[in-house]
């Protein structure tokens, strides 16, 4: 996807940028006057200029891509001044003024795939000891599918025939996770939540690491074959201002994942599914996501299938 294609899509999603927008309103007012910004990721310089004409007095602009000299053009035919733009990677950034504002809306459709963790982690030393970060937090969540067309849609290696034995590329295939738009009804149970991050200067800083062990008792599930997960999240821009790219929320420009299985899992009554969810979004690794599924019948773990992106990659 070419870079102003996905810029396209980023500012053609008006529920992403009402919500941005009542943010940067929320945090210049409660900062005030002389609010600086700093706007990691900032692409077309978009959250810039808004910040910019609800009041912020500076704003510098980070990007590592050609984007930047777009932006510099936007900027100068919408008349915006106070602005700085520097094109380097935020983490190579140094003697920066301290901000009072960090903006960086880096989201994938699995939430940390674009490094947006390390990214904020990172530039918390940007920010003044009271100073706001836009998004404050992301939960992330998790819930078992009941229905075979996203596994139908993926699983396609054994129906090619010609007497070929595929399996390989099936395995690899498998070991990946997919970009769907999945259904209410496709969830047979409800949704759980695996991660919680917080991004202010209040707490530690979050590892890019990051685990999970849910179970879900077969009698809570509406389906008694699980054929695979899907993935979602929900951010906070600030306090009151929250986007969700859940199944049943207003639709996004983003859309879920979809983690498949290598076979399905069958729960009888009594049964219980067990997933168990690892991210690892350290910058030697890339974006890694395991999942391990197992059924738990009397006390014992059977039917285990380890799957890990790691393994997808070709």
């Amino acid at each position: 996807m070419s870079e102003i294609e996905l810029h396209r899509k980023l500012l053609g999603d008006a529920a992403r940028n009402r919500g941005l927008y009542a943010a940067l309103e929320q945090a210049i007012r409660q900062i005030g006057p002389g609010c600086r910004v700093i706007d990691v990721g900032a692409g077309t310089g978009f959250l810039s200029f808004l910040a910019r004409r609800l009041g912020a007095a500076h704003c510098t602009l980070i990007e590592y891509t050609d984007t930047i000299q777009l932006a510099q053009e936007l900027a100068q035919r919408n008349h915006i001044d106070g602005l700085d733009f520097i094109q380097a990677h935020s983490a190579d950034v140094r003697g920066l003024p301290k901000a009072d504002l960090v903006i960086s809306e880096t989201l994938g459709n699995f939430a940390l795939e674009e490094n947006l963790l390390e990214s904020l982690v990172d530039a918390r030393r940007f920010l003044k000891p009271r100073g706001l970060m836009i998004p404050a937090g992301l939960q992330q969540f998790v819930a078992p599918v009941g229905t075979p067309r996203l596994q139908r849609d993926i699983d396609i290696w054994r129906d090619i025939g010609y007497q070929l034995d595929l399996d390989a590329a099936r395995t690899v295939s498998l070991n990946n996770m997919y970009v769907k738009s999945i259904a209410v009804s496709e969830l047979a149970g409800a949704a759980q939540c695996w991660d919680t991050l917080e991004f202010s200067l209040g707490g530690a800083a979050p590892d890019s690491r990051r685990s999970a062990k849910l179970r879900w008792p077969a009698d809570a599930l509406s389906a008694p074959i699980i054929h695979g997960f899907a993935l979602w999240w929900e951010v906070e821009w600030q306090p009151g201002h929250r986007l969700s790219t859940a199944p049943d929320a207003p639709a996004t420009h983003w859309q879920q994942i979809y983690l498949p299985l290598l076979a399905p899992i069958e729960l009888a009554a009594g049964d219980t599914l067990e997933l168990q969810l690892k991210s690892d979004t350290r910058p030697s690794v890339g974006v890694r996501l395991s999942w391990q599924t197992a059924r738990l019948r009397g006390g014992k773990r059977s039917t285990v299938q380890a799957l890990d992106s790691l393994r997808g990659r070709l």
